[in-house]
């Protein structure tokens, strides 16, 4: 005869199994929505806190320049662009600042002043306080080096 734990664990391994179901995510729209729950880069822009919303902007049209023909959609909550499937960069809001976020090997990154941050082999994020902190050439450049990378 099964002691109760034993009929407890299996009803439990029965009822976690039920569970499980299949997600299926939508592809990003052009509008900026996707498989985030409808959530839209507008939408993610406008609950920022003005000064954060100007960095943002600032930022966003940086990217434009960089790289004109990525498309944006919301991922891990935060706008991200890609080019042909493949992530280029994010932009995220963040307690102290904002940030971008270029998806490249640091070795395409070339970074002489020490300004990206970041220990990983797949991407350098660069930290914005200020308006000060954004160097529109640079910023060009590493998203145009993380553009030829994710090609």
């Amino acid at each position: 005869m099964a002691t109760r734990k034993a009929v407890a664990k299996k009803t439990a391994v029965k009822k976690t199994a039920a569970k499980k179901t299949t997600v299926r995510k939508s592809a990003p729209s052009a509008s900026g929505k996707g498989a985030s729950g409808g959530a839209s880069i507008a939408a993610y822009f406008a609950q920022q806190p003005a000064e954060k919303r100007a960095l943002l902007e600032k930022l966003r049209s940086l990217v434009a320049q960089g790289i004109p023909d990525a498309q944006a959609s919301i991922k891990w909550g935060v706008p991200t662009y890609q080019r042909n499937g493949r992530n280029v960069c994010a932009l995220a809001s963040f307690k102290d600042n904002v940030a971008i976020n270029f998806f490249a090997p640091p070795s395409v990154l070339v970074d002489p002043g020490k300004k990206l941050e970041g220990g990983g082999t797949t991407s350098r994020m660069l930290k914005v306080r200020s308006a000060q902190d954004i160097d529109g050439a640079n910023i060009i450049r590493w998203l145009k080096a993380a553009a030829a990378a994710n090609s």
